[in-house]
């Protein structure tokens, strides 16, 4: 091989896009196999996997606003910007979600992006965001930890599902389970989008 070949070859090397897998794992398959929430490693072949238990689409921040700006002229505006809607079609996912967001204690965007709207507006708008993230803060162990349990249960067929409308979804845990978590019921309401959405967490 000549040198210029040689050196041809290095520099196309050198210039090689590495590759990237990620794959995600949620938070309860974490927690069941003992393994960190976030890893990255490398195969023998040089791919990079990141192992991420980040819901698709929550890791979207929420879009700046100044303090002064009108909400209804900066949304109404051509081209303005507007935040990623999380794409949820299980309840599992729904769960999940909500898991990430308690981690995270960014309440206010769970709210905006999870809560079905339909449940924002029995909730009372910025009231119901306000008493929600104390909710939240105020139960956050003990809601991970029920949580943690409900997704198992759909996932596993366990949960005793209630139709309660058209577009609500009730999902409790088994009975056997039930006196072990201070919250034992989700409900998931189908939003005007079409994607699946968080309607309440109670105990009973």
């Amino acid at each position: 091989m000549s040198r210029t070949t040689l050196l041809m070859a290095l520099v196309l090397a050198g210039c090689a896009a590495e590759r990237t897998e990620y794959h995600y794992r949620p938070d309860y398959v974490a927690i069941n196999q003992g393994r960190p929430l976030e890893e990255t490693y490398y195969r023998p072949d040089g791919t990079k996997v990141v192992i991420t238990s980040r819901v698709p689409g929550m890791e979207v921040p929420e879009p700046a606003v100044a303090p002064a700006a009108d909400k209804s002229s900066s949304t109404d505006a051509p081209g303005a910007s507007k935040p990623a809607v999380l794409q949820i079609h299980t309840p599992d996912m729904v769960v999940e979600a909500f898991m990430q967001g308690l981690r995270d204690q960014d309440y206010g965007a769970l709210y905006d992006h999870l809560v079905s709207p339909q449940q924002q507006s029995r909730m009372g708008g910025e009231r119901g965001r306000a008493e929600f993230a104390g909710f939240c803060e105020a139960n956050r162990r003990e809601l991970m930890a029920s949580s943690i349990r409900l997704v198992s249960s759909i996932r596993g067929n366990s949960a005793v599902i209630t139709t309660v409308s058209g577009e609500m979804t009730r999902y409790q845990l088994p009975e056997a389970d039930r006196g072990q978590f201070g919250f034992t019921i989700l409900e998931v309401e189908r939003a005007p989008d079409g994607n699946l959405r968080l309607a309440g967490v109670r105990a009973r």
